[in-house]
């Protein structure tokens, strides 16, 4: 047998083991080069790690997350438009000792659901909350969202983003830094290696402010969209380090566990 042949029967019949928090066979209905599932997997790692796949509910949100149930092995919710932080105080409050997480896109999150959200940050609800920034309102078309860039062209914006006319772009996680209820608040990436590891950093850390009981955790994960940009995986890769990374910054905009563990 040529080498080749052996080495391609090798890897065929190597299983990558997956998250118990993800379900088997899964095959997600994202569009090739979006960062959704790598997030997804990265939430699943957490929730593994943690030990708290058993005690968690999630709450999901209308939007490209919309079908999340579908892929974690976790007790699921789905939320109203805007609504999913909302939903999951309730869920809270009526079960504290539960694990109550949202996984909300941009739009979801600071458009349409920018009361509950900011609200929620500032009760301190102790939930938390995973946001991906793609700059668009992904699901239904494409459309100008309240990240969308300056000079961005959406599907609403066919000339580019105006600030005269659309007013500008929200820094998410620099906004719930401010709310006096939040533990953790940061933003990261997955444009590269290094970046998908510190972003399941940052996840670890919203989550355990959950489970210590310190407040609201919060992480804004900045994604593709390869399909309403109109780019190929590495150019909306590309995309995320040239511009979205220099109007978003990642990094970690408050930390009540880092002074808890001093």
């Amino acid at each position: 047998m040529h080498w080749k042949e052996k080495r391609i029967r090798m890897i065929s019949s190597t299983r990558v083991k997956l998250p118990e928090s993800l379900k088997e066979d899964i095959k997600f209905s994202f569009c090739p080069g979006c960062d959704h599932g790598v997030a997804v997997r990265l939430v699943a790692e957490v929730l593994d790690e943690l030990g708290v796949r058993d005690n968690a509910i999630l709450t999901a949100s209308i939007g490209c997350s919309v079908t999340l149930y579908d892929f974690m092995e976790v007790d699921s919710l789905e939320a109203p438009h805007g609504r999913a932080l909302a939903e999951a105080t309730g869920i809270k409050r009526a079960r504290p000792e539960k694990f109550v997480f949202t996984y909300q896109g941009d739009g979801d999150f600071a458009s349409i659901g920018l009361a509950e959200s900011l609200h929620a940050a500032l009760r301190g609800e102790n939930i938390s909350t995973i946001c991906i920034n793609n700059t668009t309102y992904g699901m239904t078309g494409g459309q100008l969202g309240p990240t969308t860039l300056l000079g961005q062209i959406t599907t609403t914006s066919p000339t580019g983003r105006n600030a005269d006319y659309y007013g500008y772009p929200i820094k998410i996680a620099e906004h719930v830094a401010l709310c006096d209820g939040t533990a953790f608040s940061a933003r990261v990436s997955l444009d590269s290696v290094a970046n998908i590891r510190k972003a399941k950093q940052a996840i670890k850390k919203a989550f355990e402010a959950q489970i210590h009981g310190l407040g609201f955790g919060f992480v804004e994960i900045l994604s593709t969209c390869p399909t309403n940009w109109k780019m190929s995986p590495e150019k909306a890769h590309e995309r995320v380090r040239n511009e979205m990374m220099q109007v978003f910054k990642p990094g970690i905009y408050k930390d009540v566990t880092a002074e808890q563990t001093k």
